[in-house]
């Protein structure tokens, strides 16, 4: 092969009159070489390609045909089909080699790509109305030190689709009124409310989506009707859709927090808001070849008004409070007054405190703790509540109890004795006895038997029965609950006692 120059030189040669052998015997080529590039110009055409063969040869028909009736079929399904013999159910097994076929799912799946149709996705710029639309997005920006603390570090990204205008501000959170407290300064920020705000499909923003229709979160929602705009969420695993805020959030990190000392959040914030001030909203725009503040003087007039009301930040979650009045937020423990053990409240959670909740009415507030694991008690919530266990007195317990101040005391006597019987029987013959006896003398004779430290059935009907005793002054015999009968007892001397044990002897 010649070059250009040796292909323009033999043209101009030819066109001076000069025949082939006299051409080629000044360029320095071939005769057959000049009559070559005469007949084809400058740029021969290119060898026909041979198209090689492959081992899939004899199966290109079978998967042309299957995929001409399912075209959705996938290279890994139609890879398993050739690999067995061919199945007389499926359509189209009299295309199919009778021999299985042993090449890899890869040879497959590469002819089968050039089978379909190329699925290229058409982008196209989208250019909105002044106050048309925001968009919102959070960034991941490695760790800062908090308090002795390594925390997450994560930067919010508002930008105006029309005028380009940013404001960014870095958090260590990325929960609902994190989010929701963000936002509202950045309305204030640009001064006004756009119609639209277009967000991320993240958790704390969309609760559930089907295609679509999309649930979002109920907080934001409220956020969203105390400031008039409407909430909306791009397509899922669509960056593009909100390519706005994704290239401002790579701006950011670039231009601003590359170099920065990450050890203050509130002063990293301060230099953040000056460098929107400054930096990002005084440049040149290249998207829309201005200024973004410049262009923001013309959007605002498009904006809605702020809300004339301050609108309070917080988001709605519920706990259950369990038996010793404490409840589980962010895996810190709160504390609620004891009356509302085993029931169900509601967190107003603010960025700064936790408002309790229960059927509408506000029980206690705690400061948020910005730790983990932690314990926080009201004392005041346990003032009124029962120290120690609460015990619960059997029926049998309370009927033997009632009986007098001293029944306790002789019940539990009762139980240390062993070898009187069981003591619930026991207990259950004593108030046997009382419903014959009455109540007091009964009473009266468990005072007498708890003096001596008798303990039985058998004692009190013995005390009842007039079987008593032996005497003591301080306490005395109780008083029978039956007359009518008179006992003579015969009296005799000691001599008598002594002559009777003298006849024994003998």
């Amino acid at each position: 092969m010649i070059g250009v120059e040796s292909v323009l030189e033999i043209q101009f040669l030819k066109r001076q009159g000069l025949n082939n052998t006299q051409v080629a015997r000044r360029v320095g080529v071939d005769r057959k070489t000049v009559r070559k590039y005469l007949n084809q110009g400058i740029d021969p055409p290119s060898p026909p390609v041979r198209e090689r063969r492959s081992i899939l040869d004899p199966y290109k028909r079978y998967l042309e045909y299957r995929l001409s009736r399912w075209p959705e079929l996938t290279a890994a399904w139609l890879h398993r089909e050739i690999s067995q013999p061919p199945d007389p159910d499926i359509d189209g097994h009299w295309l199919s080699p009778s021999e299985p076929f042993s090449g890899s799912s890869r040879t497959v799946r590469r002819y089968v790509s050039r089978l379909r149709p190329p699925r290229q996705r058409v982008y196209r710029p989208v250019e909105t109305l002044p106050g048309e639309q925001a968009q919102v997005d959070w960034g991941h920006c490695g760790f800062i030190e908090q308090g002795g603390v390594r925390k997450r570090l994560y930067v919010f990204s508002f930008v105006l689709s029309y005028s380009r205008v940013r404001y960014v501000e870095f958090t260590t959170s990325q929960d609902i009124v994190t989010l929701l407290g963000c936002l509202k300064r950045a309305l204030e920020y640009i001064g006004g409310v756009v119609r639209v705000i277009l967000f991320d499909n993240a958790k704390t923003v969309v609760a559930e989506r089907v295609g679509s229709v999309i649930r979002f979160n109920q907080d934001l929602l409220r956020f969203a009707a105390s400031y008039g705009f409407r909430p909306d969420a791009c397509w899922v695993n669509d960056p593009e859709s909100k390519g706005k805020v994704e290239n401002s959030i790579q701006y950011v990190k670039r231009d601003f927090l590359y170099a920065q000392e990450r050890r203050d959040l509130v002063i990293l914030n301060q230099k953040a808001l000056q460098w929107c001030d400054e930096v990002a909203n005084e440049g040149g725009h290249q998207g829309i070849g201005e200024v973004p503040s410049s262009r923001l003087a013309e959007e605002r007039q498009a904006l809605w008004p702020l809300p004339t009301r301050p609108v309070e930040v917080f988001g709605r979650v519920t706990r259950v409070v369990r038996k010793d009045a404490t409840f589980t937020f962010e895996t810190n423990q709160y504390s609620v007054p004891h009356t509302h053990a085993r029931s169900r409240v509601t967190l107003h959670v603010f960025a700064d405190r936790l408002e309790v909740y229960a059927n509408n009415e506000c029980i206690c507030v705690h400061r948020r703790s910005g730790e983990r694991g932690q314990l926080i008690l009201d004392e005041e919530h346990y003032q009124a509540r029962p120290q120690g266990p609460r015990k619960r007195r059997s029926t049998l317990q309370a009927r033997f109890e009632d009986l007098g101040p001293v029944a306790p005391a002789y019940l539990r006597g009762l139980a240390r004795e062993r070898g009187n019987g069981g003591l619930r029987e026991q207990a259950q013959k004593i108030l046997l006895l009382a419903e014959i006896h009455g109540k007091e003398a009964v009473h009266a004779a468990m005072v007498r038997a708890h003096h001596f430290g008798s303990y039985s059935y058998a004692t009190i009907r013995r005390i009842l029965e007039g079987r008593v005793l032996p005497d003591d002054p301080r306490a005395p015999l109780p008083v029978p609950s039956y007359t009518g009968v008179t006992v003579k007892v015969q009296q005799r001397s000691l001599d008598e006692y002594s002559r009777l044990l003298e006849v024994s002897d003998l």
